[in-house]
């Protein structure tokens, strides 16, 4: 498996002020924790990991080989992607959180769910729904999948795929719940609408043929 190289800033300064500064120069907050070791404070160009995560096949999952200065303690460490938080307004990424890892010791990832092929419910007018888009999984650093293919050709009209039903291979752990649905193909419902008479002209006419009625007695009548 590809590992990515990204330098980090160690970050002594974690006021507000210092964190406001670095992000207006294209900077955002960190921290890389695990092992049982202390947690440490970093900033890193955000350009930088973007830039090589889109090239790599597993994109942010891939395994970094970070590198933070600033510090007399060598902070070097291998690690992966665990989550970040982004501004709920502007949808920047503010922060990022890094967990150490050992080659030996397995990791909890989310992987994407990628659905292959043409469902053969579609021909019957069937439509395909996703519900599931990532998976949760348990495995070694380096058989962490780019993604979880999951072939819908065989899918017919009112078939539903659930987690229970992948197949993968034996080194990867799902630890999602295995009746939780991934995809369905459905037959869509089409709705015919009545035209809606108005009240007003249902009174109308209501009042027309009670205005009716009572001309017509009147003619019997005379």
């Amino acid at each position: 498996m590809e590992t990515l190289k990204l330098d980090a800033l160690y970050r002594s300064d974690k006021s507000k002020k210092h964190r406001n500064s670095i992000r207006r120069q294209g900077y955002v907050t960190g921290s890389v924790f695990g092992l049982n070791l202390e947690p440490v404070p970093i900033s890193l160009k955000l350009e930088d990991f973007v830039k090589q995560a889109k090239t790599a096949e597993a994109g942010t999952r891939t395994l970094i080989e970070m590198k933070i200065t600033g510090s007399d303690d060598n902070l070097d460490s291998l690690v992966i992607l665990k989550e970040f938080d982004k501004d709920p307004i502007t949808r920047k990424v503010l922060d990022m959180q890094f967990q150490r890892i050992n080659l030996k010791e397995k990791v909890t990832v989310n992987v994407p769910i990628e659905l292959i092929g043409e469902a053969a419910g579609t021909a019957e007018g069937g439509i395909v729904e996703q519900v599931l888009d990532e998976l949760h999984l348990s495995c070694l650093p380096m058989d962490i999948p780019p993604r979880i293919e999951v072939d819908i050709a065989p899918l017919g009209l009112g078939d539903l795929i659930r987690v229970g039903d992948l197949q993968l291979a034996e080194e990867l752990e799902i630890l999602a719940d295995e009746d939780t649905l991934i995809c369905s193909c459905y037959q869509p419902i089409v709705r015919v609408e009545t035209p809606e008479v108005e009240e007003g002209a249902e009174g109308e006419e209501a009042v027309a043929e009670e205005a009716e009625s009572t001309e017509e007695e009147a003619a019997q009548t005379e």
